[in-house]
């Protein structure tokens, strides 16, 4: 009898146990799944700007240095794995605004930083708005997610379309 009791005990206290910890794992945002990550990839993170969901995954923005990371992290069954990371953008510009991009293996992502508070909008050539974010302490970023890019064969480079910044009337 004491046996039989004994053994239900440790069955209740493993339940417990194996509760509380996927309860711990569940209640962690995906922020914070994410900045772990990183963590175990060796990034180094002052602050994650945002994130957008791309496909099968995350595309997170994020500083260090006084500088914009781009990079991609796929969830990987109940795991978040970290995938490719872009360069370097600096977060001050002397003209206002500044563009960088990366290819991703699923889709292509062009960024930047809106440091001109005159810029209220910035256009891909003449069609298409960016999405802008801003944070609580004022930085800006903006960014288009699978713009169609060109591969000039005689200049041997990618072909974009002008960054048009729009201005406040």
């Amino acid at each position: 009898m004491k046996k039989r009791i004994s053994v239900k005990l440790s069955i209740i206290v493993c339940l417990l146990l194996l509760s509380s910890c996927n309860s711990n794992v569940e209640n962690n945002t995906i922020e914070e799944q994410l900045l772990e990550e990183m963590k175990e990839a060796h990034m180094e993170v002052e602050e994650i700007i945002h994130l957008e969901v791309v496909n099968d995954g995350m595309l997170v923005f994020y500083t260090k240095d006084n500088n914009l990371y781009d990079g991609f992290i796929k969830l990987k069954g109940a795991k978040w794995k970290w995938h490719l990371g872009g360069g370097a953008l600096p977060l001050q510009t002397e003209d206002g605004i500044n563009w960088s991009f990366t290819n991703f293996d699923d889709f292509f992502v062009r960024y930047g930083v809106i440091t001109d508070n005159n810029i209220k909008q910035v256009k891909d050539g003449e069609s298409e708005y960016a999405k802008i974010i801003q944070t609580k302490d004022g930085l800006r970023i903006y960014f288009f997610l699978n713009k169609t890019v060109v591969f000039d064969s005689e200049k041997k480079r990618t072909e974009f379309n002008e960054i048009v910044p729009v201005y406040e009337n």
